[in-house]
């Protein structure tokens, strides 16, 4: 007789809190984060409230086109990993994501990733990513959104973003 596979099937639910990894730097208490713009609607603060998954509360930009926000650490950081979720549900497009990052206050910043995101209402709305990296010495951590590579009159959003330490 074959053993049958020890299972747990646990329904999603939308806006369900992802479990933070231990080691996640909180932000609110050892960051100021400058950004370009903000939507009153979809405040800056909604990255950091812990809402999580599908129909999470979202940052949006106050104004179309390309949105940076930098992280700029009380004390440096030694950054061993980000996720970051976004969500898009109204707009096909493609979305484009550079991190980069400074030891040096905002001195310098040097190139750590760049993604491309398809987002359609139809098919692909959501993306979640946990990227492992090595960061040591983190000063500023700055995330450029560019909310259309084809230039659409839109808006860049984020549903969350975390480091870990």
């Amino acid at each position: 007789m074959r053993e049958k596979l020890r299972k747990k099937i646990i329904p999603s639910a939308t806006g369900a809190a992802i479990p933070a990894s231990v080691n996640t730097i909180d932000i609110i208490r050892n960051a100021e984060v400058i950004a370009t713009s903000e939507s009153e609607n979809f405040p800056l603060d909604n990255i950091v409230d812990d809402s999580t998954g599908p129909g999470s509360s979202q940052w949006v930009a106050g104004t179309s086109g390309q949105q940076t926000l930098n992280f700029k650490f009380d004390t440096p950081q030694n950054i061993t990993g980000i996720e970051y979720e976004i969500e898009e549900r109204e707009i096909a497009r493609t979305q484009e994501v550079c991190f980069e990052v400074s030891t040096d206050s905002g001195a310098h910043f040097r190139e750590i990733l760049r993604h491309e995101y398809n987002f359609s209402p139809d098919g692909s709305t959501f993306q979640r990513e946990e990227l492992k990296l090595a960061l040591p010495q983190t000063t500023d951590l700055k995330m450029t959104i560019k909310p259309d590579k084809g230039n659409l009159d839109c808006r860049a959003k984020l549903n969350h973003i975390a480091f870990q330490a």
